[in-house]
């Protein structure tokens, strides 16, 4: 015997797959509405105009620098943010979760988890129930489900690349600029 779900999107999220999945569902709801552009390749989130439908979607923007920010450092922002709390907090007074984090969900709430993975609701309710691996669109579903690419080694900032180099390219400039070249 199924129950109906009377909880919100982001809730749903928490409540099967914890402070991750809801940040997960946020953000990809912002970039169905096209509020958020996701680099597939470099994992890069922006934000782009758009209206935030709740709380947690108005921390996702908030979040965003102007330059952009990776998306797992985005998730972990927002799942360690006040909004989440405010979440977690709806859910406990919802009898849905226990008031201390470590004993998790209580009976009714895993019976209301194990009904909605028995037969997941269509679209994005389906993600927040089952997490990234339920995204329908491949590339998309590629840019949540792997890591964030590995940042480019800076320079390092001691090492000379003027004058005092030493190697053949070095000597043959030092040369040109002496006179000695023509």
């Amino acid at each position: 015997m199924l129950v109906e779900n009377s909880l919100d999107l982001n809730q749903t999220a928490y409540l099967c797959g914890g402070p991750g999945r809801a940040a997960l569902t946020a953000i990809l709801s912002l970039h169905q509405v096209g509020a958020l552009s996701i680099s597939a390749a470099r994992h890069r989130v922006k934000s782009l105009p758009g209206d935030p439908a709740n709380e947690l979607e108005r921390t996702v923007l908030a979040t965003i620098p102007e330059a952009g920010q990776l998306l797992g450092s985005l998730r972990e922002a927002v799942a360690q943010s006040p909004a989440m709390n405010e979440l977690r907090t709806s859910l406990v007074e919802r009898g849905l979760l226990h008031r201390w984090q470590v004993l998790g969900q209580t009976a009714r709430g895993r019976r209301l988890c194990r009904q909605l993975r028995e037969l997941p609701p269509p679209g994005l309710h389906k993600v927040a129930v089952l997490g990234a691996a339920a995204i329908s669109d491949a590339d998309l579903r590629r840019t949540f489900t792997t890591p964030d690419p590995a940042r480019a080694p800076m320079p390092d900032p001691h090492r000379s690349y003027g004058a005092g180099r030493t190697d053949e390219s070095a000597l043959q400039v030092t040369t040109l600029w002496a006179g000695d070249g023509f």
